[in-house]
């Protein structure tokens, strides 16, 4: 399933998040990143883009919290006449990707339940969604036999979710990730979410390949279960999103319309923020591939000389802009902003495994929340059938805070649309384009 028809990361916050987010990222990734000068007279140094307005306005958006959300007041335009009742998304030329198999989901679900205090219903499944199947909804969870009202689906802790610990605790970046995270803020916790995917993502990738060849894998992929689930290109799991476009295919199909800059802005954004990452997570793929053993002599030096600090390329490695570019789409599609503390109102970003794979649905029949300390319980909120598929509402479809158009280009879906995305973008639907009220 594309995890971007469910709208389950960046989903708008109250106000109080929107105000505090003018500061987050004012100072980002500028201290890390000599700025390329503008194509003026002067000799000023700046962004391009502007990481202080990007960054803030896309790596800071507001998350899902995970408790139940609120229905909101209708959307402030008029619908398309493509929205229908039915929760259903589809995305763009949807098609399941190659590699898409039962199998995958079940060594997620055997991996996820190696966790200590983590449970899975016997009566719990994934196969692929009502919601189109894999032409347009990919995978989706399933009740195996009949479940109760509040009889209990899933229970894991914080230590089965990919959070910013992991990233900060990496023995190869850690460190790296925490300098980034206190010169640019909070605003930077997508970023090294994705740079720790993206990072790990490659180096499983090397382990493949040297098992392959029938060498030992030698590096420890912690989450490698859950990144082989994971879209990281285009369709895979009928996943859509405009970070996968080519750039005239986004012009061609999008200039002109309610899209189309915010579209840019998150490309823009993405590219700028990969040359960041660049420097971080190229040296540790590098060694683990042994770009770096057949380098030349130094020559000789005494004792007490310091080893040369070895220059840093801009180059990007082998599969390192892809490898990031799905990080992102990951983390803007499947992140939740959990609340983990009440009296501070703080949240922390995270990737919750198995629970990610319900289909989103605006009469959801389950209901999630913490049931004891950091424990995380998921519950049917109504009786549910054999066959039947379970449903999470990751946000109210009415929520005046998020146009549809930017459901599109955030999340690559748009709630309710049964018709091809594409089809409604060449018809100038109005929930991309808008109209002029006739005189």
């Amino acid at each position: 399933m594309s995890r971007l028809q469910r709208p389950c990361c960046l989903l708008p916050r109250s106000s109080r998040k929107k105000q505090r987010g003018d500061h987050i990222m004012t100072v980002c990734l500028k201290q890390l990143l000599p700025a390329p000068p503008l194509a003026t007279t002067t000799s000023t140094m700046t962004f391009v883009p502007p990481l202080a307005t990007a960054l803030l306005a896309f790596c800071s958006q507001p998350h899902f919290h995970t408790t139940q959300t609120h229905r909101i007041s209708t959307i402030s335009f008029a619908p398309s006449r493509h929205i229908t009742s039915s929760a259903t998304r589809t995305q763009l030329y949807a098609t399941g990707g190659e590699g898409d198999s039962v199998q995958r989901y079940d060594d997620l679900v055997k991996w996820f339940s190696s966790y200590d205090k983590a449970f899975v219903s016997p009566k719990f499944e994934i196969r692929p969604s009502t919601r189109g199947g894999l032409e347009t909804g990919g995978y989706g969870a399933f009740a195996k036999e009949d479940i109760a009202k509040n009889d209990v689906i899933l229970t894991f802790t914080r230590e089965a979710c990919v959070t910013l610990d992991d990233a900060f605790a990496d023995k190869d970046c850690g460190e790296a990730f925490k300098k980034l995270a206190e010169q640019a803020g909070p605003g930077a916790d997508t970023v090294i979410l994705a740079g720790y995917l993206a990072k790990e993502y490659l180096l499983m990738q090397e382990n493949d390949k040297r098992e392959k060849e029938g060498e030992k894998a030698t590096n420890d992929i912690k989450f490698g279960a859950y990144l082989r689930t994971l879209p990281w290109e285009r369709y895979v799991n009928a996943q859509e999103h405009v970070l996968f476009w080519e750039d005239d295919y986004v012009d061609n199909l999008l200039k002109g319309s309610l899209a189309y800059e915010d579209a840019v802005e998150i490309r823009s954004t993405v590219k700028y923020a990969t040359k960041i990452l660049n420097g971080i997570i190229s040296p540790v793929v590098s060694k683990a591939r042994g770009d770096d053993e057949n380098e030349e002599d130094e020559g000789f030096r005494f004792p007490w000389q310091p080893k040369p600090e070895k220059e840093v390329s801009d180059e990007m490695i082998d599969g390192l802009e892809e490898a990031v570019r799905g990080a992102f789409v990951i983390c803007l599609s499947r992140s939740y902003a959990t609340l983990v503390d009440i009296d501070s109102l703080k949240e922390e970003e995270r990737l919750q495994p198995v629970l990610d794979m319900l289909q989103h649905s605006n009469t959801p029949n389950i209901n999630h929340g913490n049931a004891v300390g950091e424990m995380i319980e998921v519950k049917a909120s109504v009786d549910i059938k054999k066959g039947d598929e379970l449903f999470n509402q990751y946000k109210g479809e009415e929520d005046e805070n998020m146009p549809y158009h930017k459901f599109f280009t955030r999340f690559g879906f748009v709630p309710g649309v049964e018709e091809p995305l594409a089809d409604m973008i060449a018809e100038r639907s109005t929930i991309f384009f808008p109209q002029r009220a006739a005189i």
